[in-house]
């Protein structure tokens, strides 16, 4: 397996004096897509968002690169969260701007490219998630919530990040428009080498686009392993979150 892009490493995290997440491990390689899998309230969201240095954790490293994150300062730091693109929820979109200014945000506000070069990456990204460039000048508003989500995948993509985070990506989206998406992420994954963590409760999406998982139970993962052998876990908290009694 190629060399890991992403490792956490006993990771914790306790807010409001509970403790969320305990001695967490996972890695993931280039070209991967891991699935983190579990209930409501079991670590996911904060996992992603320490990870995005959002949230402090107690102790633990993420490493993205070989750099430790929590030891870097500065420009080294903000380098190693540059490695990573995010498709959120609800593509989180800014309604005031554009879609090609949606797109190509992180570039003209964090990488200083400019506005016509900015552009011209953001139809290419939009023809790469399958989006007419003649979309470039509308408004979120505009679209609908599938489009929303390609839209929210182009600029995930925009600066050429080294792994993607997919939050919860076919929520709210019918059969068909899920199916795009999924397969817009896995040849993503496929076309760019890039490693990718998927947060999500879609079983079926898990299966087209994932190769293996970790499921997170009472905050720390009690099962990972290849997506193929998921059915056959005797892991009975993994058994009832996929039979739905969870």
């Amino acid at each position: 397996m190629n060399e890991t892009i992403l490792r956490v490493q006993d990771l914790s995290v306790t807010l409001g004096g509970k403790s969320i997440i305990e001695n967490l491990n996972f890695d993931v390689a280039p070209g991967e897509t891991l699935a983190l899998l579990g209930g409501s309230g079991t670590g996911k969201s904060v996992t992603l968002k320490t990870i995005l240095g959002l949230l402090p954790a107690q102790s633990g490293t993420i490493e993205l690169g070989g750099v430790d994150v929590f030891a870097a300062r500065g420009r080294d730091a903000a380098q190693a969260r540059a490695r990573i693109g995010m498709l959120f929820q609800g593509a989180a979109l800014f309604d005031s701007l554009s879609i090609w200014e949606n797109i190509a945000f992180r570039l003209t506000q964090a990488e200083g490219m400019g506005r016509k070069a900015a552009r011209e990456r953001a139809l290419a990204m939009l023809e790469s998630v399958g989006l007419d460039p003649a979309l470039a000048d509308r408004r979120p508003a505009d679209l609908s919530g599938g489009q929303q989500k390609r839209a929210g995948l182009a600029r995930a993509l925009a600066a050429e990040p080294e792994i993607l985070f997919f939050d919860e990506p076919t929520t709210g989206l019918d059969p068909i428009s899920a199916g795009l998406i999924d397969k817009l992420m896995a040849d993503t994954i496929a076309r760019t080498g890039a490693a990718a963590v998927m947060i999500t409760h879609d079983i079926a999406s898990v299966r087209k686009v994932c190769q293996r998982v970790a499921f997170l139970h009472n905050g720390t993962i009690g099962w990972t392993g290849r997506v193929a052998e998921l059915d056959r876990s005797d892991f009975a908290p993994l058994h009832a979150f996929l039979t739905g009694r969870d």
